[in-house]
């Protein structure tokens, strides 16, 4: 009989829930416990799902019992809580971003390395059907040379949505805003498709949000394949619209909305039924950023619980998880600067 792995949740707020259920879904795992600073929220949490409410987090990582813990805290906590798990033996699922700096990404890349302990980070698009489809489509040359990017992320959150949550729209615990927060997931996908980029141009600026962070951006990207792009995020449109990723080459252009391929223009060839868009199971966070299914986050901890069995490393690593930070904030450099940033790759 395999061995059952054993989940601990950090953090008992919106997003716990996408973790509790995936891993109460999952065959092989096990939700042992919940562990928030907050009392009340842990014990309603813990009484929910029928488990261990612990009252710390050194607690829970003193307990041999666990084998991962999920990081669902404030964004500022993430790589804190990632480094001390590490330390302790942990093995690690952090929600988006896994840092907030250059300095947090080399120390918990370092915590990992030296305790031997795997890492995932969120980044449950890349298991969808279509940016499996479009990632095949452009590897295999079926668009022939990619020449553009696109991704446009024109969501919507209201002056309440930060005003609710106090760490939100901060430098301290949110580390940005339009992209660091709700951005990084798209911009995860845009570098996992077309490689590293080599340089930034952008802007970001507070044009509407009573925040600290920026709830507009829009950046230049050049590519290191030579392609260019572009990155448009914000918050501060009302009502927002789903997220666009367009990959144009010289022989085909596929558009993807969220994950779901929306046109497949190649010649001669149609996409995979499972990767097309389906307007009765649409999935759409611009203006509700809990609008999502659960099943992006069963499919990387399934991935997650595979790679502690077969000792090998999970789909979305640290390494990979740093990638969108680093590009988030050269945004920030090239917007303070005025100037070009180029990306050390």
């Amino acid at each position: 009989m395999e061995k059952i792995i054993k989940f601990g949740i950090i953090g008992c707020g919106v997003i716990s829930n996408w973790h509790a259920q995936a891993v109460q879904s999952i065959d092989g795992a096990e939700l042992v416990g919940v562990t928030d600073v907050y009392e009340p929220a842990r014990l309603a949490f813990a009484e929910k799902y029928g488990v261990k409410a612990y009252d710390s987090t050194d607690a829970m990582f003193a307990d041999p019992e666990i084998d991962v813990v999920c990081i669902c805290t404030p964004s500022g906590l993430h790589a804190p809580l990632a480094i001390a798990a590490a330390n302790a033996g942990k093995n690690i699922v952090v929600e988006k971003p896994m840092a907030l700096t250059h300095e947090e990404i080399d120390n918990l890349l370092a915590a990992c390395k030296d305790n031997g302990v795997k890492m995932a980070v969120i980044s449950q698009l890349r298991f969808a059907p279509g940016v499996q489809a479009l990632k095949g489509a452009i590897e295999e040359g079926r668009l022939g040379k990619i020449v553009h990017a696109d991704l446009r992320m024109k969501f919507y959150r209201s002056q309440e949505y930060y005003d609710k949550g106090g760490w939100r729209g901060t430098w301290k615990m949110d580390g940005g805003g339009a992209l660091m927060n709700q951005g990084i997931h798209g911009i995860d996908i845009l570098r996992y498709l077309m490689g590293p980029v080599k340089s930034v141009s952008a802007l970001a600026r507070t044009l509407v949000r009573n925040i600290e962070v920026e709830d507009t951006a829009v950046a230049i990207l050049e590519f290191e394949n030579g392609a260019l792009g572009q990155i448009v995020g914000t918050t501060s449109i009302n009502p927002g619209s789903p997220r666009v990723t367009e990959i144009s080459g010289d022989s085909g252009v596929i558009t993807m909305v969220e994950d779901k391929i929306t046109a497949w223009n190649v010649e001669g060839e149609l996409p995979p039924k499972d990767a097309m868009f389906d307007p009765d199971n649409a999935v759409d966070t611009s203006n509700d950023p809990t609008n999502f299914a659960i099943t992006g986050h069963i499919r990387q901890l399934t991935d997650m619980v595979d790679a502690i069995r077969n000792n090998r490393e999970p789909m979305v690593t640290q390494y990979d998880g740093k990638l969108p930070v680093e590009i988030i904030l050269a945004i920030y450099e090239s917007s303070k600067t005025g100037k070009t940033v180029y990306l050390n790759n």
